[in-house]
């Protein structure tokens, strides 16, 4: 059970091979995409609810696909430095898919992974395991997932939007509006596990719109088992989900969509992928005890985030939700959480302009008489959010469900324009907001993205590679506050068996995340130690002193944009 790539990845060669792998990737990633693109365009031009269609709305309908691969693809792998929870999610990831355990339990199968001591979705590492086992941890590999599934769920849903029959200037304007919507492109682009929820939930709508267009229980079942499947990518989102499926079933129910054998069913469905998650409840609120039940591990975790999310509680009553609800439209309408992982300022996961038109497409289509089965359901996804809004406090990530029941709102909003080239207005406003967030994204706000409080820059990656098979003892000094997190990254980088970290780490803290400053021969802190010994290695962040090395008589040997490499 050796970890052979590491040996592999390691000495002058493989780090020559290494950027030439990456482009590989990359133009292995780019080929797929655009295969898949290609595949999906021959199969709808077959289709007399595309081909029937004006010129202008086949093209359109390509370009707006074509861009939204492009934007979601481009750079993915290098525009952005590694986020801590991507390097947590990757090496569970890689864990995974060498043993099926949890790397800092070693526990096998886990239900809900331990991360931090806090926990960690499990969906998102899982499904990205294959492809890590098969080529390696990287960060092209990792972030890959995302990106494709992010694609396929907007093909998804045009194919449904196609196949309902609807209108072209409401089909151009949903798609529009979640195909290049920053929040949207914002969440396929970086591996948080948290991120898989809006593509999830979108191929929720595409499910949904297919069952309400062709009445077949096996679309009810898949919603469904899609839904169930969003529990195990965000924890935060259980609220959401309970309350959306009670009221799926319900609007089903009286709206004669569905009868006493397929509700059972659906039932069914819920219960056999939910129980485990009901186990965890017990485990982590109730009995404290870590259970094996099937060959699952009911994770038992150090601590809980969510009496810390919850703002009622602890003397916290109506006081607290009126309070949440004002910060929680704060963040919606500038966008910014302190994350920009999250969203960028004035952009965020919907935009100021897309919200206004949300709110207004909301009314349009409850007072819309009759209103649509199809619109009965995505107002439920709306409201399902009301929980999340009043009782849990806010930021971008937290409020991720309300995204695909906005902006398809916005989009509608947009639709009911009665005049042609009003609709073609709109779209132009979804278009010039795509292209300030590109230009944004890119430009004034690339260093932070690249090398911000939580990301570390890529760099950091080339410096460690060329350090792994010294043998020295590695010092890293990252000049702020987030040194305990910093193992993750060199984790993820060269990953060693769990059990050696296990043996070799020194673990600092407990609660909500537990650091660690020491494993093997890495030193991580946020300055370099006074005294150093002598013989090691020393990658330093700008800004952080470097008197303690000059006087131990370190000189520089390579020097990137955000770090210095040291040897004596």
């Amino acid at each position: 059970m050796g970890v052979k790539f590491v040996a592999a990845a390691t000495g002058p060669a493989a780090r020559e091979a290494g950027p030439k792998k990456g482009l590989l990737s990359m133009l292995v990633v780019t080929l797929t995409l655009a295969a898949l693109y290609v595949i999906f365009l021959v199969v709808i031009a077959r289709r007399p609810a595309f081909y029937q269609r004006p010129r202008w709305f086949k093209v359109t309908l390509a370009l707006l696909l074509l861009v939204a691969i492009i934007a979601r693809l481009y750079r993915y792998n290098s525009a952005m430095g590694i986020d801590y929870d991507e390097a947590m999610g990757g090496l569970n990831a890689w864990s995974l898919a060498k043993w099926g355990i949890d790397y800092f339990t070693m526990a096998s199968h886990p239900v809900y992974l331990y991360a931090w001591g806090s926990g960690m979705n499990l969906l998102y590492p899982l499904i990205a395991s294959p492809l890590v086992k098969f080529f390696g941890l990287s960060i092209t590999v990792y972030r890959f997932p995302m990106v494709l599934l992010g694609v396929l769920s907007l093909f998804c849903l045009t194919a449904a939007m196609l196949k309902a029959r609807w209108k072209d200037w409401r089909l151009v304007l949903v798609l529009a509006a979640l195909a290049l919507s920053p929040g949207m492109l914002n969440t396929s682009r970086w591996a948080v596990e948290s991120n898989l929820f809006p593509a999830l939930l979108t191929m929720v709508m595409a499910t949904l719109l297919w069952w309400v267009t062709t009445k077949r229980a096996r679309y009810f079942y898949l919603a469904n088992l899609l839904l169930v499947l969003g529990a195990y990518t965000y924890a935060n989102n259980w609220l959401f989900l309970a309350t959306f499926i009670l009221g799926f079933w319900l609007i089903a129910w009286r709206r004669h969509l569905i009868g006493v054998r397929q509700l059972g069913v659906g039932c069914l469905i819920d219960l056999a992928l939910a129980w485990p998650l009901a186990l965890f409840l017990w485990v982590n609120y109730v009995s404290h005890h870590q259970l094996h039940v099937l060959g699952l591990t009911i994770t038992r975790l150090a601590a809980s985030r969510g009496a810390s999310q919850f703002v009622v509680g602890h003397g916290n009553g109506l006081g607290a939700v009126i309070k949440n609800l004002g910060q929680t439209v704060a963040v919606l309408f500038t966008g910014y959480d302190g994350y920009l992982k999250n969203g960028l300022p004035g952009f965020g996961i919907l935009t100021p302009v897309m919200l206004v038109l949300a709110i207004v497409g909301a009314l349009l289509v409850f007072k819309a008489k009759p209103r649509t089965d199809f619109d009965a359901l995505m107002l439920m996804m709306l409201g399902a959010n009301l929980p999340t809004v009043l009782l849990i406090s806010p930021n971008n990530t937290h409020l991720n469900a309300l995204t695909i029941p906005a902006l398809y709102l916005a989009g509608m909003a947009l639709a009911k324009l009665p005049r042609v080239n009003w609709r073609v207005a709109g779209l132009a406003v979804i278009v010039l907001i795509f292209g300030v967030y590109a230009y944004t994204y890119l430009g004034p706000e690339h260093t932070a993205l690249a090398a911000g409080q939580n990301e570390t820059p890529l760099e950091l990656q080339t410096m460690l590679t060329r350090v792994v098979d010294s043998g020295a003892p590695i010092y890293l000094a990252t000049n702020h506050q987030q040194a305990g997190g910093m193992y993750t990254v060199a984790l993820f980088n060269h990953p060693v068996k769990p059990a050696t970290f296990k043996q070799e780490a020194v673990k600092s803290g407990g609660g909500e995340f537990i650091h660690y400053y020491r494993y093997g021969r890495y030193h991580f802190s946020a300055q370099l130690p006074k005294s150093l010994p002598a013989h090691a290695v020393l990658i330093v962040r700008r800004g952080a002193s470097l008197q303690s090395a000059k006087q131990a008589g370190y000189h520089l040997v390579k020097a990137g944009r955000y770090y210095q490499y040291l040897e004596r």
